[in-house]
């Protein structure tokens, strides 16, 4: 089957998937303890070949795990993607590195002299319990500053509103925010303010918090359409194309872009190619008669729950499938 992939149009280059938190909701899985990280020779080739395929681009930003953990790359990215013409919308971050107004300062004006000329600083009660909302004040005030006023973006500015009357030095863990709101308010608020995706570490750590459907909830349509957009692509610190948020799922190698547009023949990527012929239904077909897959009994919260707990299970099986990529993604999901 050949599998026709729109050129991107918008997406975020990961330069890491480490990070020093942990989130609960994190759709990447990322830790402290992932050490993945983008080279400067495979940054370059992917560059390049964006720029080659770049007629439909709109602009592209630097995300991680943390991408401030490392201000040598992202400074190099940063350079590169101006010299290489590859539009630069932002870069993410959750604001750990903001300790001091002069440091901050010194980090912000650093990037800007590179090229940066914009800030996505991240807002949320996963993010709160490990970062501390005077960082993420100090982050937001001082990019301001810096690049101006509507050049930092703040995901969400719902819940960096609701933040200011806390103690800005301290953390709150996950669950002592749930208790003090109440679970109802919080799983509204995640759903229609965050827009929390049902993948990643957020199908494992959160799925208590939703109802759970049996498999055949989510059967009767393809993933052909999320597989196959150019809309928030995402490239990997291992050169990996995933389709939107479809974490752990590899579309191809970014360094090689002519090999994934031009028709992807999905025959050696028998996940790929089943989500894209008949959705979950097909994948879970096929892992249960193939190699045995049991359907969970408590449910799944959506069809991106679903299509996890399979490819989980297949990396668990030990079975070598080039399309479960990167495979430190499965290890760090609990």
């Amino acid at each position: 089957m050949s599998f026709e992939i729109s050129p991107v149009s918008s997406g975020g280059i990961h330069l890491t998937y480490q990070c020093p938190n942990r989130c609960a909701h994190c759709i990447y899985a990322s830790s402290p303890s992932r050490n993945e990280w983008m080279t400067e020779e495979n940054l370059i080739l992917i560059l390049e070949q964006i720029k080659q395929h770049s007629q439909f681009l709109t602009g592209m930003h630097i995300g991680g795990g943390e991408p401030f953990l490392n201000l040598d790359l992202l400074e190099f990215t940063i350079r590169k993607m101006d010299e290489i013409e590859v539009p630069l919308d932002y870069v993410e971050t959750n604001g750990f590195w903001a300790w001091e107004d002069q440091k901050t300062r010194r980090i912000l004006k650093r990037m800007q002299n590179a090229g940066l000329r914009g800030l996505l600083v991240s807002a949320s009660p996963f993010h709160l319990e490990f970062i501390p909302m005077d960082r993420v004040n100090r982050a937001i005030r001082i990019g301001r500053e810096v690049f101006g006023p509507d050049r930092v973006f703040i995901y969400t500015n719902n819940y960096y509103d609701q933040f200011q009357t806390l103690d800005p030095k301290i953390t709150v863990p996950f669950d002592e925010y749930l208790d003090e709101l109440g679970e109802e308010h919080v799983v509204s608020e995640m759903v229609y303010s965050y827009s929390l995706i049902p993948g990643g570490r957020a199908a494992i750590r959160l799925a208590r918090l939703f109802t759970h459907q049996p498999a055949s909830h989510y059967f009767g349509e393809t993933c052909a359409k999320e597989l196959s957009s150019p809309h928030h692509i995402r490239i990997d610190p291992e050169a990996n194309y995933i389709a939107g948020l479809c974490a752990g799922l590899s579309l191809g190698d970014a360094r090689q872009l002519h090999t994934i547009y031009n028709g992807l023949d999905l025959t050696p990527y028998p996940i790929l190619e089943n989500l894209a012929q008949g959705g979950v239904e097909a994948l879970y077909n096929w892992a249960a008669q193939e190699y045995g897959y049991i359907e969970n009994p408590l449910g799944y919260i959506a069809k991106c729950h679903l299509c996890l707990d399979i490819r989980r299970y297949l990396v668990d099986k030990k079975t070598q499938f080039m399309e479960l990529a990167p495979i430190g993604f499965y290890s760090e999901l609990d």
